[in-house]
């Protein structure tokens, strides 16, 4: 499968890595994006989300912490079978919730205590599961999980 997975294995070791990247490829989309230094999971790593809808347009500095990235992967497990799923990065940080419905549809819900909650809609496309596995193995590979 050729994924446009920014930081895959053929760029640039240093370039930043999309955790999450959903999008229906015109008005909405949520991207998680690590752009700490890459090495050893030891410590929170520096991301940006990025949201973007007609009526948000927001970039929310936040930290992806390593020992939540299985919690991700039970999460992805989750959506696969068609359930809803929560992710939080910790304490007060930001929290991510996503409920796919039977049409194929998938509403997100950002919430950032200190500074946004925003609720979005979009259509992933089929293989999204798939695709968000392959970031997470890049994520765990750039960032020194083995």
């Amino acid at each position: 499968m050729n994924l446009p997975v920014r930081g895959d294995s053929e760029m640039d070791e240093r370039a930043p890595v999309d955790l999450i990247h959903l999008s229906d490829g015109e008005d909405v989309s949520l991207v998680l994006r690590a752009v700490g230094p890459p090495g050893v999971l030891l410590g929170p790593i520096r991301a940006e989300c990025l949201i973007r809808a007609d009526f948000v347009q927001a970039r929310l500095d936040t930290h992806i912490w390593p020992d939540l990235l299985d919690e991700w992967e039970e999460a992805l497990v989750r959506l696969g079978a068609g359930e809803g799923a929560g992710w939080a990065q910790g304490g007060r940080g930001l929290r991510l919730y996503f409920y796919p419905s039977d049409s194929g549809r998938l509403s997100l819900s950002v919430h950032d205590p200190d500074r946004l909650t925003v609720a979005l809609g979009l259509e992933p496309p089929p293989q999204w599961i798939e695709e968000h596995e392959i970031r997470l193995r890049r994520m765990r590979e750039v960032y020194g999980e083995s």
